[in-house]
């Protein structure tokens, strides 16, 4: 009876110990790999543990690109620009966690490195606007919809630099447990009225 109890005490502890480890193997680990058949755009290597989550290239595609702060959807005739060309999405994550401003950082350089110019630049709420991340993650027009993660909070961080008809935009943000980049690369690029 005694060996009887402690088979079935070491069948439940077994178990117990077994449980978790569909769960673990369930979560999505930071080294899982990019989607398939997505890739890095010339001129801007990841920032160092990003993957990508989502990916899109479309010729002569259309996009709004910010170029002043947003805070209503007036501010948007005279802040905004549209263009037209190639464009290539991307939606990165970074595990574990790095400072938004460290990424953007990462960008900033290899942008000048490369040769491009900033057009805009703004960090936090009351440099970029209050509408600034819902429009570039939310509306459809500038990220595809349902793309994107969408955070918002005052760790926002938005650039938008341009190197003759190749233009780039950033959204970098930062969570609670990782920082986000979403990525547009318009080449070929020419601005619609």
């Amino acid at each position: 009876m005694k060996s009887r109890r402690l088979a079935c005490l070491s069948l439940i502890f077994a178990a117990g110990l077994a449980a978790p480890a569909p769960l673990l193997a369930a979560a999505a680990s930071p080294y899982d790999p990019d989607i398939a058949g997505s890739r890095d755009v010339r001129d801007l290597p990841r920032f160092a543990n990003a993957r990508i989550r989502a990916y899109q290239s479309r010729d002569n595609a259309e996009i709004i690109v910010p170029v002043a702060a947003l805070n209503t959807r007036s501010d948007e005739a005279a802040n905004i620009i549209k263009l037209q060309g190639a464009i290539t999405h991307s939606d990165y994550v970074i595990r574990p966690l790095v400072p938004a401003a460290d990424v953007d950082r990462h960008y900033e350089n290899l942008l000048r490195n490369a040769g491009y110019e900033t057009v805009f630049r703004c960090a936090g709420i009351s440099a970029c606007g209050s509408r600034m991340g819902s429009l570039i993650l939310n509306d459809g027009n500038v990220a595809p919809a349902g793309f994107a993660d969408g955070v918002f909070n005052d760790q926002m961080r938005v650039r938008v630099a341009r190197k003759g008809a190749t233009w780039v935009l950033l959204h970098v943000i930062q969570g609670p447990d990782r920082a986000l980049v979403y990525q547009a690369v318009i080449e070929g690029a020419r601005e619609l009225e």
